[in-house]
Order: structure tokens, then sequence, then C-alpha cells
């Protein structure tokens, strides 16, 4: 029997990384209509920061692994200075 609690993974840059909505659906700009989540990719081995992007809610329910990917090119790490580089947290991240 598969395991269907498990979160989907691709292997990107090296690195293992872990698919899952981590906020949403939430209403965006009503101008633009529609909801969105935040789709997290998170590192497996915790070397690297996780990344994160606004997608259509219910949108990682319909990716294939190739989407998947395209996803995670476009996301982009959490965290940074104050000028939006990443690398440095700023002093109020967790």
């Amino acid at each position: 029997m598969a395991d269907t609690n498990r979160w989907r993974r691709i292997h990107e840059d090296g690195k293992e990384w872990e698919a899952r909505v981590v906020a949403g659906p939430q209403q965006s700009d009503p101008e633009v209509g529609g909801d969105e989540e935040t789709l997290e990719f998170f590192c497996v081995d915790g070397s690297s920061q996780p990344r994160r992007l606004a997608v259509p809610a219910g949108a990682l329910r319909d990716m294939d692994e190739e989407a998947l990917r395209r996803a995670y090119r476009k996301a982009r790490p959490i965290g940074g200075d104050h000028y939006g580089r990443p690398g440095k947290r700023m002093n109020d991240a967790l």
C-alpha cells in the first residue's frame, strides 16, 4: 500500500526537496482575482534555506514532476537582508 502521507519530493541542485503547501488558500489581489496558496520547497537535509512561491489554490495536487521542477526554479529562498538578497537572514526571522 502506498504511503499517501508523504510529501512530494524532487531532486534539484544536487539536493532532495519536499514540496508542500504551507499557507492557503488566501484571497489574492481583488483586481487579479482567484485564490492562492504558498508552496514551499524544504531541503530534506537542511543544508539550504526553504524556497517559497505563490501558486493558484490546488495547483500542487495537479502538478506532474516537470511542473513541480518548474515551480521550484521560480521559487525564491525565504529570509534575506533588507535588500532582498538571499543567504543573510534578517534578525527577526526564526
